[in-house]
């Protein structure tokens, strides 16, 4: 069968990783098809307009997607008050089984399989399902639903880490939205403080965390989303995320602002 070619525009964020609604409105033209764009950055924590954007893309006959992986069980997610077409989640996002996902589709917008054969998964994905993942998935959506009222304790805890760095390295940088984030992510750039050293220090002390997304650790390129907010390479390498859970308590808080405190220490002494 013969190739299709389409054409892709990246659209721009400001330098808290949020893309303002007229960006889109510049971009689109009679030609695009489908819009797609993050509910919530998985570096950064910012929380995209999904709302306002879908409704953008509507008004101009587009369909409209957001990948939500990063913000089920964070945040409230209602496809129906979101007024999108389609939307992607992941469970391991939200304590479900590894390897297990789902896409919602809007009835009415037809899609080409992703592998014929079969006709499961609404004839979208022929082969044997994964059952026991796939109830793994919905037990732990339920459950999600629940735990959203924990956000406010979460995002506590991370304003209480937030403001200890703050404390030890008064030049660090929040990066992401003040407002629009998400309650556990902390992703703060910490000038003269190299990330992935201060990764391995730190883990010496049991404290888990990344110099990036943890799609990206271990790579030697700092980040396109800190690159794309406007952030210089070296303000990149010097940035840290942290990510809390609902397991995540304020003695893991104390713990872990202490053990900074002792590396800085030790860091100065070399």
């Amino acid at each position: 069968p013969g190739e299709t070619w389409y054409r892709v525009t990246y659209l721009e964020v400001d330098e808290n990783g949020w893309l303002a609604p007229d960006k889109l409105r510049q971009a689109i033209t009679d030609d695009t098809i489908l819009v797609s764009i993050m509910t919530a950055n998985n570096e950064v924590g910012t929380i995209m307009p999904i709302k306002e954007l879908a409704a953008i893309a509507h008004e101009r006959e587009t369909l409209f997607h957001t990948d939500a992986i990063q913000a089920i069980g964070k945040v409230r997610v209602d496809v129906e008050d979101l007024g999108v077409d389609m939307l992607t989640i992941s469970g391991h996002k939200f304590h479900a089984p590894k390897g297990i996902g789902a896409l919602y589709v809007r009835k009415g917008v037809e899609l080409e399989s992703l592998v014929h054969g079969g006709r499961q998964e609404s004839g979208l994905r022929a082969g044997t399902e994964n059952v026991p993942s796939i109830v793994g998935l919905g037990k732990a959506a339920e459950l999600a639903l629940h735990t959203l009222r924990d956000s406010e304790k979460i995002k506590v805890l991370r304003d209480k880490l937030e403001a200890g760095i703050k404390k030890l390295i008064p030049g660090a940088r929040l990066n992401g939205h003040r407002e629009n984030r998400l309650p556990n992510t902390l992703n703060l750039t910490l000038p003269g403080l190299r990330g992935e050293s201060l990764v391995l220090a730190l883990d010496q002390y049991g404290i888990s965390f990344s110099s990036g997304s943890a799609c990206k650790s271990g790579s030697p390129e700092p980040t396109h989303v800190l690159m794309a907010m406007g952030r210089t390479e070296e303000e990149a390498h010097c940035a840290v995320r942290f990510s809390l859970s609902l397991g995540t308590t304020e003695e893991d808080i104390d713990e872990t602002i202490s053990a900074l405190a002792q590396v800085l220490e030790e860091m100065e002494t070399v």
